[in-house]
């Protein structure tokens, strides 16, 4: 495979990357797993360095592929471990300690509210 062809594969694989995983956002395999763009992106930019090494007169295609991409890997990277992270805030209650106020979809998807039952009887949450 040519330089060229190498450097567009890198570029589209690398685009098509978030678009892929927006549209499957529902599937609960790739909703739970997003460093899966992240590999994406890794590969993308492996076949770009593979197009500058190829590359033998028209470089620049090669390079701007490369740059592309490994822009978007480190864009990816930084905001699925850095900036997507859940608040570092320790939220374990003590025992008796009064929970914050929280809105949850019940198993029929009806918003229930804390608030709604506090005072009225014990809750429990299950998580399935």
């Amino acid at each position: 495979m040519s330089s060229g062809w190498l450097a567009i594969l890198s570029v589209v694989l690398a685009l098509a990357a978030p678009a892929a995983y927006a549209l499957l956002l529902r599937v609960p395999l790739v909703r739970n797993h997003p460093e899966g763009y992240v590999v994406v992106f890794a590969v993308a930019v492996a076949l770009a360095a593979l197009a500058v090494v190829r590359a033998r007169n028209r470089r620049w295609p090669a390079w701007t592929a490369l740059a592309l991409t490994s822009l978007l890997l480190i864009g990816g990277a930084w905001f699925n471990f850095v900036g997507a992270r859940v608040p570092g805030t320790p939220t374990a209650l003590r025992v008796g300690e009064r929970p914050p106020d929280f809105t949850l979809t019940d198993a029929s998807g009806r918003a229930v509210t804390l608030a709604d039952y506090r005072g009225q009887k014990p809750v429990v949450l299950v998580f399935y």
